[in-house]
């Protein structure tokens, strides 16, 4: 008997919010699989203690599974594919729902005893160049969920003088807000491979970072994490380590291409490709062309400070 379970999408955060469900598995005994759906979910796998190994979706022929095997697809089921995610369906049918409610609901289902009010963080290599330092995680494949260059810049310029060392991690060939960032002077800690990204969160200090895959990663390690949101909160997580800041509604002429574009129905992802759109947060800009005018720019950088001392 195996189990193998598949996360709720194919992104990087998408494992890192089903790493308690995959964890329970591993903690009945039974050799368990992660079932990646992209190559942002590739890496880890030395990283998850107890974990029997990883293959591909692509690869995953389910007909040829063992009769006893167990494989838990986190997408297919009715609080993923009856309606999409904060939808106003979704918000009458599943009032106040955000992604821990939906994944105990599914865990909950597939009789998966996963623990999502404590968290068991992955095991790290500390790194020195992270030590007492607040990280910076500005980009996101998503540009309507980043927070303006200028905010960025003056928080640094806040935090630097009352003598508190920032550094910003990224990738500036594929996030124009992290390359201004360094750009203007910030600090960068370059993280080659998931596993760097893991070592140097979990050595900092605190992070600050926009909806992202490293954001939650740092929530899951138990770092204190001021997480900067758009309107929609569903991938809010709220523990005592993080605090969450929320911008205004943004325009309506956004949020309908978001909604338009969100591929609920999805259950299974039949590409692998590095370089692919596999998100719908690659296929859209804000609508407003001055960055004055977007709703991320309306998350102050007082408020950040007041939310980050309140976690330090």
């Amino acid at each position: 008997m195996a189990n193998y379970l598949a996360p709720v999408a194919n992104g990087l955060g998408d494992l890192i919010v089903s790493l308690p469900a995959l964890q329970a598995l591993i903690k009945t005994g039974e050799p368990t699989y992660l079932v990646t759906r992209s190559p942002f979910q590739e890496g880890l796998e030395e990283r998850i203690a107890g974990l029997a190994g990883s293959i591909r979706e692509i690869d995953f022929d389910t007909a040829k599974r063992k009769a006893d095997d167990n494989y838990f697809n986190l997408r297919n089921h009715p609080l993923q594919t009856d309606h999409i995610w904060a939808s106003p369906e979704f918000e009458r049918q599943y009032p106040g729902y955000k992604i821990n409610h939906v994944l105990k609901g599914i865990c909950a289902d597939f009789g998966i005893d996963a623990n999502y009010d404590q968290l068991t963080p992955l095991p790290f290599t500390a790194r020195s160049e992270a030590k007492d330092k607040v990280i910076f995680i500005p980009g996101s494949a998503g540009i309507v969920k980043c927070w303006p260059t200028q905010h960025w810049l003056d928080l640094a310029k806040a935090l630097q003088s009352r003598g508190q060392k920032v550094a910003v991690l990224g990738q500036p060939l594929r996030s124009e807000i992290v390359r201004d960032c360094l750009q203007a002077g910030l600090e960068h800690i370059a993280t080659p491979t998931i596993i760097d990204a893991l070592d140097v969160i979990s050595s900092a200090k605190s992070v600050i970072a926009v909806d992202t895959g490293l954001m939650h990663l740092a929530i899951h390690q138990n770092i204190p994490t001021v997480s900067l949101f758009r309107y929609n909160i569903m991938f809010q997580r709220d523990y005592p380590h993080v605090r969450s800041l929320v911008a205004p509604r943004c325009h309506q002429s956004c949020i309908d291409i978001e909604f338009a574009a969100v591929p609920n129905k999805v259950v299974e992802f039949d590409s692998f490709k590095e370089n692919e759109n596999l998100t719908y947060w690659e296929t859209w800009k804000c609508t407003a062309e001055k960055w004055e005018e977007r709703c991320m720019w309306a998350i102050s950088v007082e408020s950040v400070l007041n939310a980050l001392t309140e976690l330090n």
